[in-house]
């Protein structure tokens, strides 16, 4: 049977680009290392989970159309 484990979701966004990202941490003091790394990177929006292995499936929407020119 699967152990329990904390996963830390949070996301990073600048002008070119958008990372999402989900980390496993075996235990507290791990888990609080890792916050403590967001914090310096001025990252203060995450999601904790606690549970067993998980799989994910990642569904993405995006709409382009084209820009307008401006004379």
């Amino acid at each position: 049977m699967a152990e329990e484990r904390f996963f830390l979701i949070y996301q990073e966004a600048s002008d070119e680009e958008c990372l999402l990202t989900i980390q496993p941490y075996k235990d507290h003091q791990s888990l609080a290392e890792a916050i403590n790394q967001l914090q310096t990177k001025q990252v203060d929006e995450y999601t904790i989970i606690q549970g067993k292995k998980m799989t994910a499936t990642l569904r993405l929407a995006v709409e382009l159309t084209e820009a307008e020119e401006q004379e």
